[in-house]
């Protein structure tokens, strides 16, 4: 196991406060301003009949300001407090909101770089875990001050995924591009490599809210593993779906909350869902030919996986029977979906983030 000195990671608790980026965000000018600019969130009330832009900065002047130009890497829901949303940008830091996305703050140690995932601790709303380029950031007070509780000593390498146990907060994983998966059980102040999935990029690791000795992490390229004993042993769930072209280059993973033995991967190949945990599959038909679009975003109600959702460069599709029929709807947005969520408590209620790419 892995300890504190090990090398070449620095797994250590860097005492002090961490600052990134140069201040806080420039508003209404440069790549994260320009008020009028169709980026940042987008929110429905309706299941995504319709959307509307939720990019406001409160200002001291009165003065209207917007988030509007920023490109969004994740979004996050508190499970204790459904208003309060964090939101982790491909270049301009972490964003939050505490009314539902009416307005939007950033903290000042966190203002610029990538921060690919955030994870809220189940039980305490103050305390947040978010990755941020060869670090994993933490804030034990509602992002007021933030902690360094990992640093890998190699600058080229970056923290890509965080997850937190509900069942016990005291551990953590945590996912490189490297394919390093680490684990804590002490709240981050030590760490311990779990494994190596073939030097393949981390992109996301999910816990079942039924069992979170079973842990899910997806891969860049190389498909879904699943460990069911808490990282002890791994099976490569993509042998399970080998059949379906592409399917190991990852888009998303979505797990149905209300019934997590259903999963729906996004990728190359287009929809695949499981219904046993990701012991067998099927491929979700679509009104798009297999392989023909990219899906960047994909997203299950908490409280019906029958409910399904997901995003292109150009539109969102929605389904009401496990993708048996789709519903498409033009985006509100000349940018791509790359982060869908629904809503935990009011299933009628979804957000978008969007992100622009290229010039």
């Amino acid at each position: 196991m892995a300890n504190r000195t090990s090398s070449p990671l620095l797994l250590a608790s860097l005492a002090g406060l961490l600052f990134i980026g140069a201040g806080c965000i420039t508003v209404g000018t440069g790549s994260a301003g320009a008020g009028a600019a169709d980026g940042a969130v987008f929110k429905s009330v309706n299941k995504g009949d319709s959307w509307v832009q939720k990019a406001a900065v409160p200002t001291t002047t009165g003065q209207k300001a917007s988030i509007g130009g920023v490109s969004v890497a994740t979004i996050v829901q508190d499970p204790e407090d459904p208003n309060a949303l964090y939101l982790g940008t491909n270049e301009n830091g972490m964003f939050y909101s505490y009314d539902a996305g009416e307005s939007w703050r950033q903290p000042s140690q966190v203002s610029g770089g990538r921060i690919a995932s955030i994870a809220i601790h189940p039980r305490n709303k103050c305390v947040i875990y978010a990755t941020a380029e060869n670090k994993l950031l933490k804030s034990e007070d509602c992002s007021r001050t933030w902690s360094v509780p990992f640093l890998d000593s190699r600058t080229d390498k970056r923290t890509k995924a965080v997850a937190v146990d509900s069942y016990n907060p005291n551990v953590i994983w945590l996912g490189l591009n490297t394919g390093d998966l680490l684990k804590s059980s002490d709240n981050g102040n030590s760490w311990a490599n779990v494994k190596n999935f073939n030097n393949d990029e981390i992109m996301k690791i999910m816990i079942s809210p039924a069992d979170t000795r079973r842990v899910y992490v997806a891969m860049k390229a190389s498909g879904v593993w699943r460990s069911d004993d808490a990282g002890a042993s791994w099976i490569d769930l993509s042998e399970k779906y080998k059949d379906f072209g592409g399917a190991r280059e990852f888009g998303d993973l979505a797990i149905g909350v209300s019934d997590p033995r259903v999963l729906v991967l996004a990728s190359r190949y287009g929809l695949i869902r499981s219904s046993d945990g990701g012991d067998t599959w099927e491929k979700i038909d679509l009104l798009t030919p297999p392989g023909s679009t990219l899906i960047y975003s994909v997203a299950v109600d908490p409280k019906d996986p029958n409910n399904l959702y997901y995003g292109t460069s150009t539109t969102f599709y929605r389904s009401a029977n496990a993708g048996l029929n789709w519903v498409p709807k033009k985006l509100p947005t000349s940018r791509t979906s790359t982060a869908l969520m629904v809503d935990a408590i009011n299933s009628s209620v979804l957000y978008m983030g969007v992100t622009k790419f290229g010039k």
